[in-house]
């Protein structure tokens, strides 16, 4: 179970330090969460609490040195500008009932800009209700186009907000991805896919594994630098 509302006080920032047990941990760990003002702390079953806020406090530097290099949060605001897949595209909110755009839908892209119909307090959400639509079309095109040319068939495909890893498979068929791949670049979106299809042939990371990634897509090492390098950008647009 997750436990909440403990707080930490950094350089007058008030981060929320989540504990959560895990049945095979033999030792803490700690994270910084994406996205959220928050710390997770990952323990070993009936771990003590006041050990564990020791823990976190004994890691105050390398909070502090994560916090200064984290990418500052972008929201999703009339006049941002967001990466969709990998192209700078500016966020146009359209006041509905607009003359202007009668003939237009309530989402298009257009020139570079996103033109979302909405009032002003539903944007952020329309405009990730979009986003995860578009990243859920471009994810199952190419799974499924990936899994084909392998034989194997996918259970079900899951788009989900994961901050610590980009895809994983299961071994009963079932692929996950966190929707924020939709501000990545095509080609690291389509090493992604390739790697958790290739997951369904070998649940490892033999070198037969990467031979059938690199036979899915002809871009895992330059993706693979990409993310390394621009990962956590990824996990900034709120």
């Amino acid at each position: 179970m997750v436990k909440k509302n403990t707080y930490l006080d950094i350089q007058g920032q008030k981060l929320e330090v989540i504990v959560q047990p895990h049945p095979t941990s033999k030792k803490l760990s700690l994270r910084l969460v994406a996205g959220k003002a928050a710390i997770k702390v990952v323990s070993p079953p009936n771990y003590p609490i006041a050990d564990i806020l020791d823990f976190v406090e004994r890691q105050r530097n390398w909070i502090t040195d994560r916090l200064d290099k984290q990418s500052p949060s972008v929201s999703y605001e009339d006049g941002s500008n967001i990466p969709i897949l990998g192209r700078e595209h500016k966020i146009v909110r359209i006041e509905p009932g607009t003359k202007t755009y009668s003939q237009k839908g309530a989402v298009w892209l257009e020139a570079n800009q996103l033109y979302i119909k909405s009032h002003a307090e539903h944007l952020p959400r329309r405009v990730r209700d979009f986003l995860k639509k578009q990243v859920r079309f471009e994810i199952n095109l190419r799974a499924q186009e990936k899994a084909a040319r392998i034989n194997k068939k996918i259970t079900a495909i899951r788009i989900k907000d994961t901050t610590s890893r980009w895809g994983s498979c299961s071994t009963k068929g079932n692929l996950n991805f966190s929707w924020r791949l939709i501000f990545s670049p095509e080609d690291v979106l389509d090493y992604v896919v390739a790697h958790e299809v290739a997951h369904l042939e070998h649940m490892n990371h033999s070198a037969e594994f990467w031979a059938l990634v690199d036979q899915l897509t002809n871009t895992r090492k330059a993706s693979q630098q990409w993310l390394k390098r621009n990962g956590n950008q990824l996990l900034s647009y709120s």
